[in-house]
């Protein structure tokens, strides 16, 4: 799709907000993650790469979503600013 092979990404889901948060400070930590997490809306996501160069994803449901709103890829989680 994007010109990195057949898998584009792959993307995990945590289990709860805390999850995702400890995740997030974990990928940040080792350097595999930067402070952006996405809101999409429905769901908050964390992107990094694996050693191998794949593009990896952890997402949850977002706490903070509005039914029917959903947002662009590169728009910031207000809670993570």
């Amino acid at each position: 799709m994007f010109g990195r092979g057949r898998i584009d990404h792959l993307a995990l889901q945590a289990a709860s907000l805390d999850s995702f948060d400890t995740i997030r400070d974990r990928l940040r930590d080792r350097g595999a993650a930067d402070d952006f997490v996405t809101d999409f809306g429905p769901m908050l996501s964390i992107f990094f790469r694996d050693p191998d160069g794949l593009e990896c994803e952890v997402c949850v449901e977002n706490p903070d979503y509005q039914p029917g709103f959903f947002n662009p890829p590169g728009t910031r989680a207000l809670r993570y600013t």
